[in-house]
C-alpha cells in the first residue's frame, strides 16, 4: 500500500478511525506521533535508516508540517467535526482524568468547567485551524497568534484545500470512510465506535459555557463551516460512490456488532464485503 498519514486533530472520531486505519494497513509498520513534536522528531531520527523506510503509515497527533520529511512529502488525510462539539467532547475527556498531560492540573475529582474553558489552555481554542497551520502543545506562545482571523481561516483552509489529499467530516462518518475508501484503495471499512464517554459522569453545558466555546472557537467556526460546504459538493457530486455508500450502510448492521463480538470474545468473522 502507498505511504499514508493521518492528520489525528484531537476529539474528531480519530480513535475510532485509527482502528479502521489499523485494519486496512494490517502487518504495515506504524509511527504515531504523541503531540510533542520536538521529542517525536527526535523519536523518528533515532530509528535507523532501514527502520525509518519501512514506516507506511504515520498517525497521531501532530501539525500538518511536523518537520519529518517522510511524514510531510506523503499523501495526508484528516477528519474534521463541529467544533463546539469538538470542544464538548475534549471537556468531557479531561474531566473523566483521559488526558494524562492536564491530569495534574485538571484532576477528574475537582474539574469544572468554569475553571477549564477560562483557563487558556490552547487546545479549547481554535486548534483545528491551528493544527492545519503549525500547532505545537508544549510550545509558550503558539506562532499563529501572530495571525488575524482571517489569516488563520485563510492559512488553515489553503492547507486543508490543497495539501491534504482528502479529507472528511465526523457528523458525515460513513460517507467520509467511503471518501477514503475510494480515494486511497481500501477494503470496505467496518468499524465500531472506540473511546466512548463515561456516561455516568457526563459534563452539564449551560448557554454560557457554549457561548464560551463559540468564542474561543470563532476561527474553527469558520473553516469548518467552508470544508463542509466543499466536502458536501463533493458527496454530493456525480462521482462519489453512493452505491457502495448504501452497500456499507446495509452491511455495517450485521459487521459492526460481529466486531464488537469479535473483539470481546476473540471468535473469527468472516469478511464478507472488500
Amino acid at each position: 500500500m502507498n505511504k499514508l498519514r493521518f492528520l489525528h486533530i484531537p476529539k474528531t472520531a480519530g480513535s475510532t478511525f485509527s482502528s479502521i486505519l489499523t485494519k486496512q494497513y494490517r502487518g504495515k509498520v506504524n509511527f504515531e506521533f504523541s503531540g510533542d513534536n520536538e521529542l517525536d522528531i527526535k523519536r523518528f531520527r533515532e530509528l535507523s535508516l532501514g527502520e525509518q523506510k519501512t514506516v507506511v503509515l504515520f498517525t497521531g497527533h501532530a501539525p500538518i508540517l511536523t518537520g519529518i520529511p517522510e511524514a510531510d512529502d506523503i499523501a495526508i488525510i484528516t477528519i474534521l467535526r463541529e467544533p463546539v462539539s469538538r470542544v464538548k467532547s475534549f471537556c468531557q475527556h479531561v474531566s473523566e482524568g483521559k488526558s494524562p498531560h492536564l491530569v495534574a492540573a485538571f484532576p477528574p475529582e475537582s474539574f469544572t468547567l468554569d475553571e477549564f474553558l477560562y483557563s487558556e489552555n490552547n487546545e479549547i481554542s481554535n486548534l483545528q485551524a491551528r493544527m492545519l497551520i503549525d500547532y505545537e502543545r508544549h510550545r509558550v506562545e503558539p506562532l499563529v497568534t501572530n495571525f488575524s482571523m482571517e489569516e488563520l481561516k485563510n492559512r488553515a483552509l489553503e492547507n486543508l484545500f490543497e495539501k491534504v489529499r482528502c479529507f472528511g467530516i465526523q457528523e458525515y462518518f460513513d460517507e467520509s470512510l467511503i471518501l477514503f475508501a475510494d480515494t486511497l484503495g481500501w477494503s470496505m471499512p467496518f468499524y465500531e465506535y472506540r473511546n466512548r464517554k463515561d456516561i455516568k459522569r457526563l459534563l452539564k453545558f449551560e448557554d454560557h459555557h457554549i457561548g464560551r466555546i463559540k468564542e474561543l472557537n470563532a476561527v474553527d467556526i469558520a473553516v469548518y463551516q467552508a470544508a463542509k460546504e466543499r466536502f458536501l459538493d463533493k458527496i454530493n457530486s456525480g462521482d462519489y460512490n453512493t452505491k457502495k455508500l448504501a452497500v456499507f450502510k446495509q452491511a455495517k448492521r450485521i459487521i459492526s456488532p460481529a466486531l464488537h463480538t469479535y473483539r470481546q470474545t476473540g471468535r473469527a468473522i468472516i469478511r464478507l464485503f472488500r
